[in-house]
């Protein structure tokens, strides 16, 4: 598995927009997209029995405790830094 943020907060998924883009982005992937939260639960975001529950763990708002997102590919894994290096361009 490919570490792709350690901090959800560096995923940026701050208005809808944003997660309808990281959606499409999911979509794309091939293999799975993994959420581990510090309690040690893991997510396959490609699931649709998992789905939700992933989403809803990145979107929780905690400074100190935030899951960590994987890939297990490279090719999905410059997917999905290729949406935080566009969302992080739209802050800026």
């Amino acid at each position: 598995m490919i570490l792709i943020a350690k901090e959800m907060g560096q995923m940026m998924i701050r208005n809808n927009d944003e997660l309808k883009l990281f959606e499409e982005t999911l979509e794309n992937c091939n293999t799975s997209v993994l959420v581990l939260t510090p309690e040690g639960d893991q997510y396959d975001l490609k699931n649709p029995a998992e789905h939700s529950l992933g989403i809803a763990s990145m979107l929780r708002k905690d400074e100190y405790d935030e899951p960590e997102l994987f890939a297990t590919s490279r090719e999905d894994e410059m997917k999905l830094i290729r949406y935080l290096c566009s969302v992080d361009r739209k802050s800026a």
